[in-house]
């Protein structure tokens, strides 16, 4: 009994901190990375290139129409080509990969049509975070990294996992029995929570004799997947070939790593003009309305963050000269369309939304930026929440702005606002084309027709100013 105390307290003393320990002596970061590439085949396929099919399953946590579990899939078949060579991926939709798609690298993304390469760096900004689901692709992009070693050994899914890191922190996990990439991670900035946790999980490992893959890779974010790709097991899923497509890579390729998504890119923010105090604050990527009632300016959602925030308030200084407290109405959850709360926060300005809409938005302000802190978390004391709920309808301003929920199957916990005087309905992201139906634009119109009002025009995040008998039409 003794005995079995005594080395119960030495693996207890000897049990690494955290799962990590340090390393002392072994191979050198290079010669993991040498031993990772055989023990996948990379060696192998010199010279050939890889050709496998994928169902690349994304998991939309932040458009949802609820902000937990379960949330919207959006599955692809996709089919892809990996030059050994260049470490260049080519991909499109399984069956018409051949004809188009894009050609991409760590640092570059290129549109191809038959030989001919076209540039998109708004692209790369989407297609880069797919780029670590291929582990082969991984293990050539970090042979030339700065900064490269071996940092520690971790235990991790309950086995030993030597650790390889570089300069900007992204750390590789692999297996120190078999050299076998297990896992990617870093901490990535994030327009909404300021810094998240991504890692890209590789997976139950197949292989035909030449080459190894993992049936399942998983970039998961804070501890939630967002994107699933599966191999599946088929014997033609995976070939080596010498019949690709075009995947030429340039020899002057261009350096598109601080490309910005273009759902987040501002440009240049414009007004136009609804009534004498009510303005739309438009750019390419997001529309918003700003209203001075009762000296409160009102502002109809709050988008692309804190740099988009800053503009719409330098644009309201303009439009509405001298101080006035700010009201921010938030109609829905979409990440980007709530991304600017946290400055206007910061700024003491009030927030009225939906009662569905409150937890999620207290999560959104709570949360530390540790990385790059912005305005909130500068406040000192640090800015609280204010909320103002609408459950069933509420008048703003003596009437000058009407919020009703709209409440359709697919738009519960959404809110529209409806301006009298300018007989103008903002729609949030609820009516988002005018030129065909679509099952948000009628919950839109079954709304203003149970609560009793007629716009005469409208607009929306992503709508242009539309005559509301266009919006009538598309519904019936």
């Amino acid at each position: 009994m003794l005995v079995g105390l005594f080395v119960l307290a030495t693996l207890a003393v000897e049990a690494p901190i955290n799962g990590c320990e340090p390393v002392r002596g072994g191979p050198t970061a290079t010669q993991w990375l040498e031993r990772s590439e055989a023990a996948v085949g990379l060696p192998r396929i010199a010279g050939k290139v890889l050709a496998f099919q994928a169902s690349d399953i994304s998991i939309l946590t932040n458009q949802s129409d609820r902000m937990y579990p379960p949330y919207i899939h959006a599955p692809n078949d996709t089919e892809f080509w990996f030059d050994v060579a260049t470490g260049a991926e080519r991909n499109g939709p399984a069956g018409q990969a051949r004809k188009g798609g894009w050609l991409h690298t760590a640092s570059a993304t290129w549109r191809v049509s038959d030989t001919s390469l076209v540039p998109m760096p708004p692209a790369h900004a989407f297609l880069k975070t797919g780029r670590e689901m291929n582990p082969l692709a991984v293990l050539m992009d970090w042979r030339n990294a700065p900064g490269l070693r071996v940092a520690e050994r971790c235990m991790y899914r309950e086995y030993w996992r030597t650790v390889l890191t570089r300069t900007d922190g992204t750390r590789l996990f692999l297996d120190t029995k078999t050299a076998m990439p297990v896992k990617l991670e870093r901490i990535e900035p994030h327009y909404l929570w300021g810094q998240v946790k991504v890692e890209y999980i590789y997976t139950t490992w197949w292989g035909s004799g030449t080459i190894v893959l993992p049936v399942t890779t998983a970039r998961v974010v804070d501890g939630t997947p967002e994107l699933i790709r599966a191999l599946g097991l088929n014997r033609n899923t995976v070939r080596v070939t010498d019949s690709a497509p075009f995947m030429r890579v340039p020899a002057n390729m261009p350096d598109m790593s601080a490309a910005a998504n273009p759902m987040l890119d501002i440009g240049k923010v414009d007004t136009t003009r609804l009534a004498d105090n009510a303005f739309l604050l438009v750019n390419r990527a997001y529309t918003e309305t700003v209203v001075l009632a009762r000296d409160t300016v009102w502002v109809l959602d709050a988008t692309q963050g804190e740099a988009r925030a800053r503009i719409d308030s330098t644009w309201i200084a303009k439009l509405f000269p001298g101080r006035h407290p700010v009201a921010v109405v938030v109609t829905d959850l979409a990440w980007p369309h709530i991304s600017g709360v946290r400055f206007w926060v910061a700024r003491g300005a009030t927030i009225v939304t939906h009662p569905m809409s409150r937890e999620f938005l207290q999560r959104v302000v709570d949360r530390r930026w540790t990385l790059e802190p912005d305005a909130l978390e500068r406040t000192s004391p640090r800015a609280r929440l204010k909320l103002r709920l609408v459950s069933d309808s509420l008048s703003l301003a003596g009437g000058a702005i009407r919020l009703y929920p709209i409440d359709g199957v697919a738009s519960e916990g959404a809110l529209m606002a409806f301006l009298p005087a300018a007989g103008f309905l903002w729609a949030g992201d609820y009516i988002q084309d005018n030129q065909e139906p679509s099952q948000y634009a009628t919950e839109v119109w079954q709304a203003t027709r149970r609560v009793g009002i007629t716009p005469e025009r409208t607009a929306a995040q992503h709508l242009p100013l539309t005559a509301w008998s266009k919006i009538k039409e598309l519904t019936q």
